[in-house]
């Protein structure tokens, strides 16, 4: 994808410093310490190996050392917290733009899940992000991207569902020449700038619109690479009880549309519609029962919208 297609013209927007570092607990908790430190914004933290990488919810998940990108990019915003529910949409845009640039356009097509994961569209997950909030204005954005394969979990085994770059049946486009194609380091390296250099350009230009994705032309752009829209999905509570205890019932629907939110929008299948702004969203197979995600050895899970 054009940059000067993907985002309004606003001049270079200078790139952001990148700390790598060969091991840390998690790039998450990483990035918080150096921003209470002072360190000035933004900037990137980038790993290696995660020894306790968690996803949403505080969920753990296995980051093996490997060449996979684990990174969180930190963002002070400018905008007012209903402004920002856009923030972890325009991140799945920046990853698809990365990876893309890193690896080329040629071969599966990649897409977003909503929110933010990235699929491709026979469902297999190539990684996914996690969207935290720290004190009133400083947004943490984690990435997990799977670079080299077999995906496997804590306990070795391969993690059904999951897709990777480099490696036995890995997806990087046939006949592309990119720096480092076939290195799982350098390819880690490649996505990791080019993760920083779009994560700064999306919300550069959102900062610039108020918070308004269409004007920022992030919703069309949104619209065209989300796999979820046209899908039956099942969209699960995130685990919390409702009135006396008992459990939230799943939505099942359609899913149609996301609104000027960021909620993804659900023809309902007793009738109505719902916008939905959280929950674990599961595309539905034709016939069959709900595709599970795909776990968190991938790299960071899906987040919900708020930061």
């Amino acid at each position: 994808m054009d940059r000067s297609e993907a985002v309004p013209d606003r001049g270079p927007i200078p790139a952001p410093v990148i700390h790598r570092l060969a091991r840390v607990p998690s790039t998450q908790d990483e990035a918080a310490r150096r921003l209470a430190a002072g360190q000035e914004t933004p900037f990137a933290v980038a790993t290696g190996e995660q020894t306790a990488g968690r996803g949403r919810l505080g969920r753990s998940f296995a980051s093996p050392d490997g060449g996979n990108v684990y990174l969180t990019y930190v963002h002070r915003t400018r905008l007012a917290p209903q402004r920002r529910s856009w923030i972890p949409l325009v991140a799945g845009l920046a990853a698809l733009e990365a990876v893309t640039s890193a690896v080329g356009d040629r071969g599966p097509v990649l897409g977003l899940k909503w929110p933010n994961d990235l699929h491709l569209e026979d469902g297999r997950k190539l990684g996914g992000i996690l969207v935290e909030g720290r004190g009133s204005d400083a947004v943490l954005i984690g990435i997990g991207l799977n670079v080299r394969g077999p995906v496997r979990g804590a306990d070795g085994a391969p993690v059904p569902g999951a897709a990777w770059l480099l490696g036995d049946e890995g997806i990087r486009a046939t006949g592309e020449q990119r720096e480092g194609a076939g290195d799982p380091e350098a390819m880690r390296a490649r996505i990791e700038r080019a993760l920083a250099g779009a994560l700064a350009a999306e919300l550069a230009a959102l900062e610039s619109t108020e918070g308004d994705a269409d004007a920022a032309r992030s919703a069309d752009r949104y619209t065209m690479t989300c796999l979820t829209l046209g899908q039956a999905v099942r969209v699960d509570p995130l685990g919390s009880a409702g009135t006396g205890g008992a459990r939230s019932s799943s939505l099942r629907g359609i899913a149609r549309a996301v609104d000027a939110h960021g909620r993804l929008v659900v023809d309902l299948d007793e009738g109505g519609r719902r916008a939905v702004d959280v929950g674990d969203v599961r595309h539905v197979r034709p016939g069959g029962p709900a595709r599970p995600a795909t776990g968190a050895a991938r790299g960071a899970e899906q987040e919900v919208h708020g930061t």
